[in-house]
């Protein structure tokens, strides 16, 4: 195959990989993309969850997608999450199994590459609902590429102030998400015009070694 035949090879199958890409492109924000929570438990670790519970959601800045799953109420809106005890009843982990808790996955492939997650409700305020729920660390959220787990095996929620525990504004775990941003049309449109201009000078080069 010649330098030229590789050239307007490798200029059409990026053009139809670009198309691929604007036709498939993931998004960096929840909203308008699917994707599905599992509560479950493991003694080893989050690869290996059993699913108690199950919801698929799409995203929307303007609604709450999971009304109940069991018990907590889960809501997305742009790159956040967040996940609120509905209050019915009064819960405590002890710390076994090593996880209970939530597993948020991008199962479709519509969101970018997850690149961090922060918890952002630190910062106690009295009085008022919202807060981070009792028990629960920041570092017992993880994330991979395509998932986020939220252990909640030390968390608990309790109606009534006792004396070492017990508050009821400590309800909900906020979340920011890190996804990584989605390439822009130019950098497709670069890499399309290079090879083209690559694939031009090969051709001129082959024109003028043949007279």
């Amino acid at each position: 195959m010649t330098i030229l035949k590789k050239c307007l090879g490798l200029t059409a199958a990026c053009s139809l990989l670009t198309l691929g890409a604007t036709a498939h492109a993931a998004n960096n924000t929840f909203d308008g993309s699917m994707f599905s929570v599992d509560y479950g438990v493991s003694n080893s670790g989050t690869s290996s969850i059993f699913p108690l519970s199950h919801a698929d959601a799409t995203g929307s800045a303007s609604a709450v997608e999971i009304a109940n799953l069991a018990g907590w109420q889960i809501d997305s809106a742009g790159s956040t999450l967040s996940l609120t005890w509905n209050k019915a009843e009064q819960f405590m982990n002890s710390g076994s199994p090593s996880f209970i808790g939530f597993k948020i996955s991008d199962t479709g492939n519509q969101l970018t590459d997850i690149t961090g997650v922060s918890v952002t409700n630190t910062t106690y305020v009295p009085n008022t609902y919202g807060n981070l729920v009792e028990g629960f660390q920041p570092s017992q959220v993880t994330f991979d590429g395509n998932n986020i787990y939220v252990n909640l095996n030390t968390a608990m929620w309790h109606e009534v102030p006792m004396a070492s525990m017990g508050d009821p504004y400590r309800d909900k775990i906020s979340l920011s998400v890190n996804l990584a941003p989605i390439p822009e049309p130019e950098t497709y449109a670069m890499l399309l015009a290079g090879l083209g201009l690559m694939t031009t000078i090969v051709r001129r080069r082959r024109t003028n070694a043949d007279k």
